[in-house]
């Protein structure tokens, strides 16, 4: 290989509420009122149930999907001949018992950059209707408009594989993304003797030269068809597997051949690539702006291909956030769909740097050598286990494919062996799972290195997801599949994120508090007002952080998300009485905390504190229009509360429930505001908990109270009461409503009228 991978493990395995197009190209484009009480026949067990990875465990609470063993899917399926096991980490080789793979990045096909300076797409002249004005890709090309056979991804490499075989070699090519057999072209160029001055430079095909790479023989497959050198030779394909089989008659037999790889549209019937025009029609890419691009748009074997980089200059950046954060929905940075080599190398239509160079003695000898990092930042691809549909839906912004990416830090210190903590970290509006590796690496450094733990960026299935729907479907999904594959402590999972990632944390926090030890959102809120909420916010949804502490770091000049916003979402905290701390950093706007990137205090504040599992009190609102219900993301209960059910007609219900076994009286808030100085002068306000004065006595006891409540579950053992002893039941509601109390010994249910209900209940 060309790159140097010597760390490399040789022997094992900005917030606007506007829509973020990936290609932007194209714009289209009534209860009882007695009180009773009834036994279940059997028992249930308690409502708490685990699934252990490492540390203590994770609540039933949770999504099923995080509970779930990892799908598969048709992409990442053999058939013999292949049998290897997808590597599953982008930009990364392995030699496989006889079988070489290369493991492509997913969503980085958008070709050359065709603007003066790297970017996202920009209008092309005389045409103000095709394109947008978002995007954090260095690449500029877009798909034809007709969407459902090209479905904006048709030209997407997900992986790359060779063999020995009776006929000579035998290469297999899988897409992400294949509606139909024939719209893809791949073309491979082999260099046996890798002498770039010996052989020729030209593809054929329409594509032109693409640098000095001596190519020997061009293997050219478009799915129903292939030619070697321009003669017929035999394919096959797999429309469920989105896989092109090829076999050549060439014969290397121990030696080390170079190897190229390039994907771009096919005219079938032209034998030749699509070239690309400056704007898309239903067969014919876009994206030329006047130049005269390659017809690729995505190439193989980039080992090195960087994370991105800022589109303001770091040292200078200050003087310039004034203008990112102008046009911040077009977003901050490019490259950061891991394409901006690739972009810039088929500007100047030299990939001569993206090579891999096959051994076929190593093939023949049935080696095993994987070239998989162990740590640092990894780009790492999933399979979902719900089938959204091909491609690209430009028009909701979302990732379809059932291969999904995601950021992964893997702290350099990190032993297999011990339970790890896990930190999620989620992007911003417009962004990727790439986002702090481009923008901020101090922080994956602070949040991961410093404290030992693993950092995990969801890719959230598109740039302005929200985390809802099928966004919230993929954090869960990605943090499951790194629970797979790692050994990770759930009693010390933290979560963060930045601007829309910073509501993204007060949701996800709000609704799962029993899986998060503490929050901190930079530059967010839990919603605008209460009349405009952010997609899937609100202030109500902050009773559920209870037993959560909350980390705010807000700018003053902040033009996106401004002093109304985050001052609601505080004064929310302060009158609920939660622990938490609002720093409003004096003078700094929306991408001031990116571009510092200084996170001292905040890395404290996370440290290592552990999630709350049996607290005291569990305060929950149940918001059922927050739920996902396809995706089995119900909201309805947290820590030993669950099974919430509103009445009939309400929007919400609340369920307050304290236990009195603990021995304690309630702690005594402290409300706070001051002067800080780290990282930079900020004025902060909060609310910290102090001990009672005075001590209660244990009681086996709970108190409930309930608001537009119907029903709920209360898991007894998780509020530490004793099922063989009888158990005081004080409730008020405002609403005829059914109190479950699961134990193992069984279930027993209890009737409460609209009103105060005193019941000693026996289980």
């Amino acid at each position: 290989m060309s790159n140097n991978r010597d760390s490399l493990d040789r022997t094992t395995d900005g917030v606007r509420r506007t829509t973020v197009s990936r290609r932007s190209l194209l714009r289209s484009a009534g209860l009882l009122g007695t009180v009773g009480i009834s036994t279940a026949a059997s028992a249930v067990g308690s409502a708490i149930g685990r699934r252990r990875t490492g540390g203590e465990s994770l609540p039933t609470s949770a999504p099923r999907v995080l509970h779930r063993e990892p799908a598969t899917a048709p992409q990442f399926e053999n058939e013999p001949p292949w049998r290897a096991e997808p590597l599953r980490v982008a930009g990364t080789d392995a030699y496989v018992d006889g079988e070489y793979l290369y493991q492509d990045y997913v969503y980085d096909d958008y070709g050359a950059n065709t603007t003066d300076a790297p970017g996202p797409p920009q209008p092309a002249p005389n045409d103000e209707t095709a394109y947008g004005e978002n995007g954090t890709m260095t690449g500029d090309l877009v798909y034809p408009t007709d969407a459902e056979t090209f479905r904006h991804n048709a030209a997407d490499l997900l992986e790359f594989r060779a063999k020995p075989a009776p006929e000579g070699i035998r290469y297999r090519i899988t897409l992400n993304t294949m509606v139909e057999p024939d719209v893809a072209g791949v073309a491979i160029g082999i260099d046996v003797d890798r002498d770039p001055s010996a052989g020729a430079d030209e593809w054929g095909y329409g594509i032109g030269s693409l640098g000095p790479l001596g190519l020997d023989h061009v293997l050219v497959t478009w799915g129903t068809g292939a030619e070697l050198d321009g003669a017929p030779v035999e394919s096959s394909i797999d429309l469920d597997r989105n896989q092109i089989e090829v076999a050549v008659p060439l014969d290397p037999e121990e030696e080390t051949w170079r190897h190229y790889v390039a994907v771009g549209l096919f005219d079938a019937d032209a034998k030749r690539f699509r070239d690309v025009r400056d704007s898309p029609d239903e067969r014919r890419p876009g994206g030329a702006h006047g130049r005269n691009p390659p017809p690729i748009f995505n190439v193989g074997f980039r080992f090195d291909e960087p994370v991105g980089a800022p589109n303001v200059n770091r040292e200078a950046g200050e003087s310039e956030l004034e203008d990112a954060t102008e046009t911040g929905a077009r977003g901050v940075g490019y490259g950061h769909w891991r394409d901006h080599a690739q972009a810039e190398a088929l500007a100047a239509r030299d990939v001569s740097a993206f090579h891999a160079d096959v051994d076929f003695g190593k093939l023949r000898a049935r080696t095993t050598e994987r070239h998989v990092p162990r740590t640092g930042f990894l780009t790492r691809l999933y399979a979902s286990h719900y089938d959204l549909g091909a491609g690209v839906d430009a028009d909701r912004d979302v990732l379809r494919g059932r291969i999904q990416p995601y950021g992964l830090y893997v702290p350099h210190a990190h032993d297999p062996s011990e339970p790890t903590p896990l930190h999620l970290q989620l992007h911003s509006l417009g962004s990727t799972y790439n986002e702090y590796a481009v923008l901020s690496p101090n922080l994956i450094r602070e949040f991961g290195e410093r404290r030992g733990a693993i950092v995990l960026t969801p890719e959230a299935r598109g740039p302005a997801g929200w985390y809802t729907g099928e966004a919230e479907l993929d954090v869960f999904e990605a943090w499951g599949d790194v629970a797979a594959r790692y050994d990770l402590d759930f009693d010390r999972t933290t979560i963060g994120g930045f601007s829309m990632g910073a509501f993204g944390t007060f949701r996800l926090g709000s609704l799962y508090p029993d899986l998060f030890a503490r929050a901190f959102a930079i530059n967010g809120g839990a919603s605008a007002t209460d009349a405009d909420p952010y997609r899937g916010t609100s202030l109500e949804m902050l009773d559920g952080l209870r037993n959560v502490p909350v980390l705010m770091w807000n700018g003053s000049n902040d033009q996106l998300v401004p002093a109304p916003v985050y001052l609601a979402t505080e004064e929310r905290l302060r009158e609920l009485d939660y622990r938490h701390e609002l720093d409003a950093f004096l003078g700094y706007d929306h991408f001031t905390f990116a571009f510092r990137d200084r996170w001292g205090p905040a890395r404290e504040f996370l440290g290592d504190a552990t999630v709350e599992r049996s607290p005291r009190r569990v305060r929950y609102r149940r918001l059922p229009a927050f739920d996902g219900e396809r995706f089995g993301l119900i909201h309805d209960g947290a820590h030993w509360v669950s099974e919430i059910e509103t009445v009939a007609g309400a929007e919400d219900g609340l369920v307050d429930a304290r236990s009195l076994v603990f021995g304690e009286a309630p702690p005594r808030p402290a409300h706070y505001e001051g002067e800080g100085t780290e990282p930079d002068p900020h004025a902060k306000r909060g609310t910290v908990w102090k001990p009672p004065l005075v001590g209660e006595p244990a009681r086996n006891a709970l108190v409930i109270s309930l608001e537009r409540t119907a029903a709920a579950t209360i898991d007894v053992e998780g509020a530490n009461i004793d099922p063989s002893a009888p158990v005081e039941l004080r409730v008020e509601s405002t609403h005829p409503a059914l109190i479950a109390l699961s134990s193992r010994r069984g279930r027993t249910t209890v009737e409460v009228p609209a009103g105060e209900t005193a019941r000693t209940v026996r289980l």
